[in-house]
């Protein structure tokens, strides 16, 4: 499968990586996990360390990098600091791991786009709205840069059993509180499953430079609050819809749309984008 040898994983602590990392060790290719914390089983690797203290493990045919700054408001707020991080010690790594042969698969988002169409194609030039977003677009730039070995993976909305907004919701509805899910806020949410599948089989062989993996439609976080509320029992009536602007949330964007043109996975991988609500419906 990995002939020339194993899959470094980088940042297989958080729930994308853990979940890559099971998924190819399932497939029966050698893992190296790496972990900001470290750990049992993980090789200690802070991208916020000098890059001096970096020793990239020999024998590696693949590398998955996830790790990352990914809350917004960081980025916004420390934005010197987080793109250390997701751009100068992340393409460091990538171009060490790339000298010595091994195959780069990024994982990137949507948020490299302003989000003003829908099924944005992967050749479609990068027009970040939000600090995360050009940071993301900035090192795809310069990981792609290394070669024809690096692929960037750009995801729409992952979805595992469950999402801290959702948890939130539930223990609101549980106890007969009011939920405010925002109508304007729109994603296109993929399941974890359908991620790691694409992500995995980019370790394997080149799928070209950039593959999407989307839904095949946008729906509002209020959405799919009025959905899970239904399936948990809640009152109709404890949903109350609202916009940022009611709320006072002030968000760095709002994008109009968030899908991606997902037409390379289908025809490479044979996987056809998503409904939105199976990944939703896939929630705990």
């Amino acid at each position: 499968m990995h002939a020339n040898g194993g899959v470094v994983v980088v940042g297989a602590d958080g729930l994308l990586g853990a979940a890559v990392a099971s998924r190819l060790e399932a497939e029966g290719c050698p893992v190296m996990r790496t972990s900001r914390r470290g750990g049992p089983g993980a090789i200690p690797l802070d991208l916020a360390a000098p890059p001096g203290t970096w020793s990239p493990p020999a024998g590696i045919a693949a590398a998955v990098i996830c790790a990352a700054v990914t809350s917004t408001d960081e980025c916004r707020t420390r934005p010197d600091e987080c793109r250390r991080v997701n751009v100068d010690a992340t393409c460091e790594f990538g171009r060490r791991l790339a000298a010595g042969g091994a195959r780069i698969v990024f994982l990137s988002t949507n948020m490299v786009f302003d989000g003003s169409s829908p099924f944005t194609p992967a050749a479609a030039p990068r027009s970040p709205k939000t600090a995360y977003g050009r940071m993301k677009a900035e090192a795809e730039e310069r990981l792609l840069a290394l070669g024809s070995g690096t692929t960037v993976v750009r995801l729409t909305k992952v979805i595992g059993r469950s999402l801290p907004v959702i948890d939130r919701w539930r223990e609101s509805l549980g106890r007969g509180e009011q939920i405010r899910p925002l109508a304007d806020l729109v994603i296109a949410p993929v399941s974890l499953d359908l991620a790691t599948t694409v992500i995995a089989a980019a370790t394997r062989e080149p799928l070209g430079s950039i593959l999407h993996v989307s839904a095949n439609a946008d729906i509002s976080y209020a959405d799919v609050a009025g959905r899970l509320a239904a399936r948990w029992g809640a009152a109709s009536d404890l949903v109350r819809p609202a916009t940022a602007a009611e709320l006072g949330v002030s968000l760095e964007h709002l994008p109009d749309h968030t899908t991606l043109d997902a037409s390379a996975v289908r025809d490479k991988l044979g996987i056809a984008p998503p409904d939105p609500w199976a990944a939703i419906d896939g929630v705990a």
